[in-house]
Parts: C-alpha cells; structure tokens; sequence
C-alpha cells in the first residue's frame, strides 16, 4: 500500500470539478470533502493502510493496470440552472447546484428515485410533481411537499418529481439519480421509468 504513491495520479480538485473512476481502478483521498456517486458493489477490495482485510492477491489479479491521466467530467448547464455531471457509465450521474441567498434553481424531474443531499447552506426545497396527462389536454406540473432544508438534510425524491430550490443563505446541494436522457424524461411525464442495466463498481467524485 506505501509504494502505490509512486504509481498513481496526485490531482487537486477545486470546487465544482469532477473525475470519474471505472471498475478496479484503486483510488485514495487525501483530505478536503467531495460527493462519490458509486454503481451497485460489493467488491471492495483492500491492499493495505487500513487494520481491515486485506487480500493482495485478488487486488492484483482485478487491477486494469491502465496507466494515464485523470478522467475528468466537467459539468454541462441543464434546464433551471443546475450543473450536470454525466459519467461514462449507465448507472447513474449527478446534478450539483450552487444558489445564491434569494435564488432559486430548479432540479428537472428524473424518471428514477433520487437521493438529494445539503452540502452547505439553508433554504427551502419544495417537490413539484407532474401529473399525468389528461384527455384533451397536456401533462401539468403541481405544487407538492416544502421542505425546509439545512447542512447535513438528505431526501429521497420519487420519480417523476422536479424539485424547486431557493436559498435563504448560500445553498449547495446535490442530487444522485440513475443515468436518463432529458427529452425522455419530459415525454415521460413522470411515468414508468425505463429499466437499468447490468451495474459496474464505477465510482464518479465532485468536489464540493
């Protein structure tokens, strides 16, 4: 475990920057606070500088050995304000919003539960469900559950609703949802969401 300093890539990230980890590649934080989204895993395996199990010989016979620079994912400006990391990968991706005191940013509906977490801040997070269209007419959005949210609040959010959020004092917050397409979730209304694949131990890291 010592000697793998001398084989990995030392990469500061700044607020705001993301990177994306595929299977079996090891990894280590040095200190600071960031969001890791991470694919279904129960393959954590163990080399070294921890009391825990280590098994070595499993380690060396998963690692990719892939030599090469930090696979960065910068964010994309969505709809309402949000950054958008999309990694690689199937399983998921991740939404980073930062507003300011009297702002407000809206978070499009996902197809697919999601997981919002308060990184720093305080402010109001109110649900806004759509409903399914009705004859003659189009789908609407409806005023659902206000919350009101600090450092440290985490929720879960139904498929299908977009989620409105306005700062009292600076707010960052994140949501974590599987891996959608935009368009589809808007023609979706909020309905059935589509399946999911086959899950890997990818892993993707934001700096807060």
């Amino acid at each position: 475990g010592v000697f793998c300093v001398y084989l990995l890539n030392y990469l500061v990230l700044e607020p705001g920057e993301a990177l994306f980890l595929n299977a079996n590649e090891p990894h280590a934080y040095l200190f600071g606070d960031c969001i890791e989204c991470m694919a279904e895993s129960d393959n954590v395996v163990r080399a070294g500088l921890t009391p825990k199990f280590k098994d070595v010989d499993v380690l060396c016979e998963m690692l990719t050995y892939d030599d090469g620079p930090p696979y960065m994912v910068p964010p994309l400006l969505i709809d309402g304000g949000a950054e958008r990391y999309i990694a690689p990968v199937p399983e998921f991706l991740v939404d980073r919003a930062m507003v300011e005191a009297g702002g407000a940013v809206l978070l499009p509906a996902s197809p697919f539960v999601s997981i919002v977490v308060v990184v720093e801040g305080r402010g109001k997070l109110e649900e806004l469900v759509r409903q399914q269209p009705q004859l003659g007419g189009g789908a609407n959005s409806v005023d659902g559950l206000v919350h009101a949210v600090r450092q440290g609040s985490v929720f879960m959010a139904c498929a299908g609703t977009a989620l409105q959020v306005r700062a009292e004092e600076r707010l960052l917050i994140f949501r974590a949802t599987a891996k959608h397409d935009l368009a589809e979730a808007e023609a979706a209304g909020g309905g059935g969401a589509p399946s999911l694949p086959t899950t890997t131990a990818a892993s993707a890291s934001a700096s807060a």
